[in-house]
Formats: C-alpha cells, sequence, structure tokens
C-alpha cells in the first residue's frame, strides 16, 4: 500500500552552495528526485499547501484536528470501555490492554481518549455520507479521513446516539468505520510502528490570521489585505526576500516563516522563491546566518529522508564515528522510512556519481565492527516483522456497552489478539537462555529477536521475559551486554515501549550538565517536530519536572533558542 505525502516533488539547483558537504556545517539541500511519497509524515490528512490538501479535498477555515472535537468533554465510549474492562457478569470483558510497562499503559489511557474523540467525528461523517446518497465505500480511506477532519460540525454523545439510531444504516457505518480505522492504523504504522495517535507541533499553516505579521507586512507593502485567506507561499517569499535584503538581518521574520510552516510548505516556498526572484532561497539564507542557528534553519529546509540519510553520512564519513547519532536513527525509523533512507542516502553521498544502491549498508559495514555493526546491518536492512493487514483486521474489534452487550460503533485494538503468545514465552526462554542462564552471551539471539519481531510482538517477549527471570529486559541488556551493543539495543526496547520518552531522555541528556550537545537537539528536534513533538515534551516534563521549552531557554542562547523554542512551542 503506497502512503501519500507531505513532501511533494521538486527541482532545487542549489547544490554546489555546500561544496562537498563537508562533515560539519549545514546539511545538502534537496535533491532533485526526491520520491513523491514518504513515511515521514504525520500530518498525511491535514495539509493547506496553497490551500488544497493531497487529495484535492477543500480545507475547510475551522477544520478540527482528530483530538480536537469541540463541543465533546467527556467520551461517552471512553467510559464504556473502562466499564467493560472492569465489570464481571453477563458480558465478558474485551482485553484490550497493552502488554507494556505502566509509563505506556498510562500513555495509552490517555489515547484512548483521544482515539474515541477521533472515531465519533469518523462516525457522524460517514453517517452524513449514507444520508446524502453518497457511498463511502466508494472511497478511499484517507478521503473519508480528510472530510471528518474539516468537517466542522460539532460532535456530541447525543449525535452518535442519533446517528446509530438509524438501524438502516447502522450497519454500513459500522463496517465503514472499521475499514477506515484499519487503514489509518496501518498508516500510523508505517510513521511510527506503533498504533497510537501522535501530534507533531508543526503543523501546515493554513491562512493568515488577523494580527498576522505577513499579512501586516503584505498589508503594508502591497495594498492587500490577506487577513482570513489561505496559505499563500508568494506571500511568504516576499516577506522573506525583505527580510534579507540591504544591510542586516530581520531574523524575526525567518524564525516566524519557518517554524510555522510544514517541512512540504517550506519546500514549495524554494520554488516559488526561485520563480519570483531567480535567486536560491537556500543560499540567501546561509548568506545571512551563522553558527548553530543557520544549520538549525538549514535542516528544516530538507526533505525528512534526506535529511536522516545526510545525518548518518555525516556519523561515519571523517574522524570517528558517531555511534549515538547512529543509533538514534537507525533504530527508531520505521521500515517504509529506513527503505526511504536507502534510496536517498548513495545521492547525499556520491553528489556527482551514478548512485550505488549498496552504499548505505557498506558504509555501515566498514565504518562500525563486531556485534554492533551486525545489530546496525540488520536495522538498515528494514524488513522488521509488521502487522498485516489479516491480523489488524481481526484484532480490531467494536466497543460493547456492557449494560445491554449493544455495539457503540466505536472501535478499538485488541492488542493481545496481535501477538503469538506460545511464541513470545519460547523466545523469551531463548533469550533466557542467551543470556542469565549460561556463561557469558549469545548476542547472536539478542540481534535475531530484537531486530525481526513486531513491536507489538516485542512487547509481549519481554512482558514474557519478567515473568520467566523475575528481571525487566533493560536489566538483562545492561548485564549480558556492554558498550555500543548494549546502547543499540537499549535503544530498541526503550524505542518499542515508548518511543517518545527515548527521545525526550536524549534531549534531557544533550543538555544536562556542562556544555550542549546542540547537534543532537537539532536533529531531535527538526526529525519529530511534525510527528511526535507533541508527546516528546509531556515525557520530557514527566522525566525532568520541567518543560522542554524551559531547559532550551537555560541551556541555549540568541537566535538558536528563539527558533527552538518556536518550534517546540511553549503550552
Amino acid at each position: 500500500m503506497s502512503y501519500p505525502s507531505n513532501y511533494p516533488l521538486f527541482h532545487q539547483e542549489g547544490a554546489a552552495a555546500y561544496g562537498q558537504y563537508p562533515n560539519s556545517g549545514p546539511p545538502p539541500p534537496p535533491l532533485n528526485n526526491y520520491p513523491g511519497f514518504s513515511a515521514y509524515n504525520v500530518n498525511q490528512y491535514d495539509v493547506g499547501f496553497s490551500g488544497f490538501n493531497p487529495y484535492g479535498v477543500p480545507v475547510h477555515p475551522q477544520a478540527q484536528a482528530p483530538w480536537a472535537v469541540p463541543g465533546y468533554q467527556m467520551p461517552m465510549l471512553q467510559q464504556m470501555h473502562q466499564q467493560s474492562v472492569q465489570a464481571p457478569g453477563q458480558f465478558q470483558p474485551q482485553i484490550m490492554e497493552m502488554p507494556t510497562t505502566s509509563l505506556l499503559k498510562s500513555v495509552d489511557a490517555h489515547a484512548m481518549h483521544d482515539q474515541i474523540k477521533h472515531q465519533m467525528q469518523m462516525f457522524q461523517t460517514i453517517s452524513d455520507m449514507y444520508r446524502s446518497g453518497q457511498d463511502p465505500s466508494e472511497k478511499k480511506p484517507e478521503e473519508i479521513i480528510a472530510k471528518a477532519e474539516d468537517d466542522a460540525t460539532p460532535v456530541t454523545a447525543d449525535s452518535v446516539r442519533k446517528c446509530m439510531a438509524d438501524e438502516d444504516i447502522n450497519l454500513k457505518v459500522k463496517a465503514e468505520m472499521k475499514r477506515v480505522f484499519v487503514a489509518e492504523l496501518l498508516r500510523r504504522q508505517a510513521v511510527s510502528g506503533t498504533f497510537e495517535l501522535t501530534e507533531g507541533t508543526v503543523k501546515p499553516f493554513r491562512r493568515y490570521e488577523a494580527g498576522d505579521p505577513v499579512a501586516a507586512w503584505y498589508s503594508k507593502n502591497r495594498g492587500e489585505d490577506k487577513t482570513g485567506q489561505a496559505w499563500d507561499p508568494e506571500c511568504d517569499c516576499e516577506y522573506l526576500r525583505d527580510a534579507m535584503k540591504g544591510l542586516g538581518t530581520n531574523d524575526d521574520a525567518i524564525i516566524l516563516v519557518v517554524s510555522t510552516r510544514c517541512n512540504q510548505q517550506r519546500q514549495e516556498l524554494k520554488d516559488m522563491f526561485k520563480t519570483l526572484y531567480g535567486r536560491d532561497l537556500i543560499k540567501d539564507i546561509k548568506g545571512e546566518l551563522s553558527g548553530d542557528y543557520k544549520e538549525l534553519v538549514m535542516a528544516l529546509f530538507v526533505a525528512p529522508a534526506e535529511y536522516d540519510a545526510w545525518c548518518i553520512k555525516e556519523a561515519i564519513y571523517g574522524l570517528g564515528t558517531d555511534e549515538q547519532a547512529l543509533v538514534e536513527i537507525l533504530l527508531t525509523r520505521t521500515n517504509e522510512q529506513i527503505k526511504e533512507i536507502r534510496q536517498t542516502y548513495p545521492n547525499v553521498v556520491h553528489k556527482k556519481k551514478t548512485a550505488k544502491a549498496s552504499q548505505f549498508e557498506k558504509d555501515i559495514r566498514d565504518d562500525t565492527s563486531g556485534d554492533f555493526k551486525k545489530l546496525l546491518i540488520s536495522a538498515s536492512m528494514g524488513k522488521r516483522y509488521e502487522i498485516s493487514h489479516e491480523k489488524l483486521s481481526q484484532a480490531v474489534q467494536e466497543v460493547v456497552n456492557p449494560d445491554d452487550g449493544s455495539g457503540t460503533g466505536m472501535f478499538e485494538v485488541n492488542y493481545r489478539l496481535l501477538s503469538d503468545q506460545a511464541k513470545a514465552k519460547n523466545e523469551a526462554q531463548q533469550l533466557y537462555k542467551a543470556g542469565e542462564k549460561r556463561w557469558g552471551t549469545d548476542e547472536e539471539t539478542f540481534n535475531r529477536i530484537f531486530s525481526s519481531r513486531d513491536y507489538y510482538q516485542l512487547r509481549t517477549i519481554w512482558d514474557e521475559y519478567v515473568k520467566l527471570t523475575q528481571r525487566d529486559i533493560l536489566n538483562s541488556v545492561d548485564r549480558e551486554t556492554s558498550g555500543d551493543l548494549r546502547a543499540g539495543l537499549r535503544a530498541i526496547v526503550m524505542n518499542i515501549r515508548s518511543r517518545p520518552m527515548f527521545f525526550a531522555e536524549k534531549l534531557r541528556d544533550a543538555m544536562k550538565g556542562l556544555g550542549t550537545d546542540e547537534r543532537t537537539l537539532i536533529r531531535i528536534i527538526v526529525s519529530r517536530s511534525e510527528i511526535d513533538m507533541v508527546q516528546i515534551k509531556e515525557c520530557f516534563l514527566q522525566l525532568t519536572k520541567k518543560t522542554l521549552w524551559r531547559w532550551i531557554k537555560e541551556d541555549t542562547s540568541f537566535n538558536f533558542k528563539k527558533l527552538l523554542q518556536a518550534l517546540v512551542g511553549k503550552n
């Protein structure tokens, strides 16, 4: 299945501005043939570039995100879910509990609230389509999701009950709900490896609100009021050009634009800037900025897969190896994202030569060693098992009202059906025999299981491991391995248990103590800003008892600090 991208085809001729892509300084400009489909996009159905989204559905001026349903405070269905799990009696509870740590269970409970609100909007939209004579089953799931997100009609528990009361269409709506829900879950798996809802702090810029600096500048200098109108890349380009003309630079203008437009919109700005002025926006910005601030801005103008590929190249080429960067990227990206990196990487390294498809794996093999090398090579294949459409369809079940056994029209995942319990017990035993039970460690067994099993099977294996050994898997990894291999195995465990917490820890480590690891700060904030930065911030607050915004304020300075803070957001 292909997944539409926020990052369209584009053409850029500014490669010469970066010389030979040195191992320090800003990342390279975009390639000429970046693929038209990407698994890096969490804003899959929420894109407003030039006033339209990838599916041709008009962008409603008051479109709501799936987690922001107006007029609905306490989800009826969440109460039903809690009762069905807790209540004994005639109706057997559906076991929906995910095999994880207590922290992730808490995160999952919060996601349940958001998921139900999302589905309530979907339920009403599909019901309305049937009532108006449309057949939702003839449309692609992503088109229905886009329509639901653009629908500004308030959703309440009463409105959902009213939809369900129409028996003629109720069964059709439920079948369509499941079809769309399964498709959306598979999309999330391609973006994050799991089925949890995530949210970025940087979203597509929809329209110019009252008081917007770009709209104010355009009104003053062009005599045209843009307030309330859809985003116009030409306006942004004129605003940026004015910010860089003459002596000095209006850094506030640059920070405003790059921090409030999504990556796809930044790509469109580069093309529009060259169309309007015959100038390269990247060259102009690079000539005006310096230091970490310049590197951060340059990173924001690079397509995601290409930026990951560049970071891997930087970690390998030159003196020494940045093992932390390799671990952070290769062991946290999904299969689809790894495939995009593999496709892009040869052109990043050999921009003036014919790209070699094998370059990615060869560079990793030549620059690392031992069991750590094997772990990275396994990850670089992008072949980890994933939940199939068939298995997921069987695991997606309707939430049942425990009072009368009636269906609610809402769906959730029965996580127990995603994993093979018998196989999990067997492989937990294999891990035990490979580590705790023997003298020395059979690293190959750890590599085989950790690198190939899907996220939900690994969560089950690790739960079984605790029952068998009375140790958490992380404790055994620390005891049985060392060095880079231990760091890699730990990254896999933390990433699969809770990716936001993994990145929250990395951000904390980049800023704590004396000095700051600016490159890690840039790499994480740029790469996660449109995927799961909202969840990373929540985990960071739990971890440090201070907000990420506050840590950045106290640990960085000047325009670098202002842009980082703008990307992560204060709230």
